[in-house]
């Protein structure tokens, strides 16, 4: 892949934020200090949606705990 590669940031829930990354059909999503090693980094190139404020609700996953599963 090319760099830099280009993330499109395209909305925000709670402390977490929603990047849209090439080649993956859901955004990945980041806490605020990811976000900013994204933004500072060479190899990508961050920008902000059009629609940051209207990102669906149904795009974001939620973590599930694994039940029956032990170390």
């Amino acid at each position: 892949m090319e760099t830099p590669i280009e993330l499109e940031l395209v909305g925000k829930k709670g402390d977490m934020y929603a990047l849209k990354y090439p080649g993956l059909q859901i955004p990945i999503h980041v806490n605020f200090e990811l976000l900013e090693k994204f933004r500072k980094s060479t190899d990508y190139c961050v920008r902000e949606s059009e629609d940051f404020n209207s990102h669906p609700e149904e795009s974001w996953v939620e973590p599930r705990q694994a039940s029956g599963l032990r170390a």
